[in-house]
């Protein structure tokens, strides 16, 4: 199974870790670590440290790409991005160790120009083939409209391939419209898109089921609690054992990069879900979030708790 995935508004991660943050006070940091982030590449990553390729696109500026060569290059990653002048964002996440609380400052994004956007549909239209998986993932870029996320579905949808939308608000809404086969939302962005609160896990749990009649797979991510993977024949609830959490960045990513890894290698629901549990389980211990070796994966696998529902 091919996967591609988009990235329309990437970002360089600057994960920075205080003791305790004070707002309005001088902190000063116990550590930092940079990265190239955007919800898709993150994908790609955690795909790639397991062993399978996948193509990244969307749009990169060219004035500060290093970041990103070096981790394409190193996690089995095509390099299939738009290059458009100027820097790619940067994302700063402050990590409050104390109160286990991370901060989320975004800086705004590039804005693609006309030609640039049509460079990049003619890209993805020479990525689209029957059974291929696409993953949009993010935010969409500053002048681009939903009504182009919509012709982005279409063009996958119309071309045979399958879509993953990890995204939010509208666009999350917009996917689930026009056939999306695989949504990830957490507990709050589905309540959004509901219209009315989901106060406790049974409330969460229905409307899951409810929204997989009109999405095939159907994760919904509960934070510390776990995971609910809903498909057409199995409803499942996947927990990790306690975890030190060094940063929840990019876990939701890594959640869906080990899905689909699953996916991808024909397994069983319930072994997609361990394997999802396990990736994100990686991101969470590790702020650079490296997979661990794949004997190490398999020792953890057993590791997840899978209830039927």
């Amino acid at each position: 199974m091919d996967i591609v995935t988009i990235t329309l508004n990437p970002a360089i991660d600057q994960t920075v870790f205080l003791d305790r943050l004070a707002v309005g006070k001088v902190n000063r940091s116990s550590c930092h670590h940079r990265q190239p982030g955007g919800k898709g590449i993150n994908v790609s990553s955690m795909l790639g440290q397991y062993g399978i390729p996948t193509i990244a696109t969307g749009f990169l500026g060219n004035e500060n790409t290093r970041l990103f060569d070096e981790l394409f290059q190193s996690r089995l990653i095509e390099d299939a991005f738009i290059r458009i002048p100027g820097e790619t964002r940067t994302g700063i996440k402050l990590v409050d160790t104390g109160r286990h609380e991370t901060t989320d400052i975004n800086f705004p994004g590039l804005k693609p120009t006309l030609k640039e956007v049509e460079q990049f549909e003619k890209k993805l239209r020479s990525l689209v083939k029957p059974g291929r998986w696409f993953v949009f993932a993010g935010s969409l870029p500053e002048g681009l409209s939903i009504d182009f996320f919509e012709e982005i579905i279409a063009l996958v949808k119309k071309g045979g391939g399958f879509l993953a939308a990890d995204t939010s608000g509208e666009a999350l809404k917009v996917a689930i419209r026009n056939g999306a086969d695989l949504v990830k939302p957490n507990e709050h962005e589905l309540a959004e898109i509901l219209g009315y609160e989901l106060p406790d896990f049974a409330s969460r749990v229905a409307a899951a089921r409810e929204l997989q009649q009109k999405v095939s797979h159907v994760i919904l991510s509960l934070g510390s609690q776990g995971a609910l993977f809903i498909t057409p024949d199995k409803a499942l609830m996947a927990s990790a054992p306690p975890v030190k959490v060094m940063s929840t960045v990019g876990a939701g990513d890594s959640l869906l990069a080990g899905y689909l890894a699953g996916l991808s290698t024909d397994q069983s629901s319930s072994e997609c879900a361990r394997l999802g549990s396990v990736f994100a389980w990686a991101a969470l211990e590790d702020v650079s979030r490296q997979l661990p070796s794949v004997g190490e994966i398999r020792r953890r696998l057993p590791s997840i708790k899978i209830q039927p529902l």
